[in-house]
C-alpha cells in the first residue's frame, strides 16, 4: 500500500519542460511569461496550428503552434513544440511558461520562447 504522500506526488503535476502536465483536465490552462498570466479554460480549444515560425532566423528553426479558443488565440513561439500535442489533445495541460520564467528541462523538451495571447477577432499582432 503506498503512502500519502506518495499516492499525492503520483497524482500531482509533472513538469515535461516547459509544460505543466496533470492527470486530469484542469478549469484552466495558464500561460505564464515574465510580464503576465493567463488562464483559459481548455474546453473553449476549438483547433490548433502547428507550423514554422516567420520569426525564424535561419539558424534555428522557432515553431509556431496557435491555439484557437472560442474567446482567445495564442501563439506559441518556441522549439520542439510538436511534443505538446499529446498532452494538449488529451486535456493534461495545466500551465505553459515561456522565456525566463520557464523551467529549466533535459534536451529534447518543448521550450516556449514566447507567449502571444489576443482576442479572437483582434489584428494579428506580428
Amino acid at each position: 500500500m503506498k503512502s500519502e504522500k506518495a499516492q499525492s506526488e503520483a497524482n500531482g503535476p509533472q513538469f515535461i519542460g516547459c509544460i505543466e502536465i496533470v492527470p486530469s483536465l484542469p478549469a484552466f490552462i495558464e500561460f505564464v511569461s515574465a510580464e503576465q498570466v493567463w488562464g483559459i479554460p481548455p474546453r473553449q480549444l476549438e483547433c490548433f496550428v502547428l507550423s514554422h515560425s516567420p520569426k525564424s532566423d535561419g539558424k534555428k528553426t522557432t515553431d509556431l503552434l496557435v491555439l484557437i479558443f472560442r474567446t482567445r488565440l495564442v501563439f506559441l513561439f518556441g522549439q520542439r513544440l510538436e511534443r505538446m500535442l499529446g498532452p494538449l489533445t488529451r486535456g493534461r495541460i495545466k500551465r505553459i511558461y515561456a522565456g525566463k520564467s520557464g523551467r529549466s528541462g533535459t534536451m529534447g523538451e518543448a521550450r516556449v520562447s514566447q507567449i502571444v495571447v489576443t482576442p479572437r477577432f483582434a489584428t494579428i499582432p506580428f
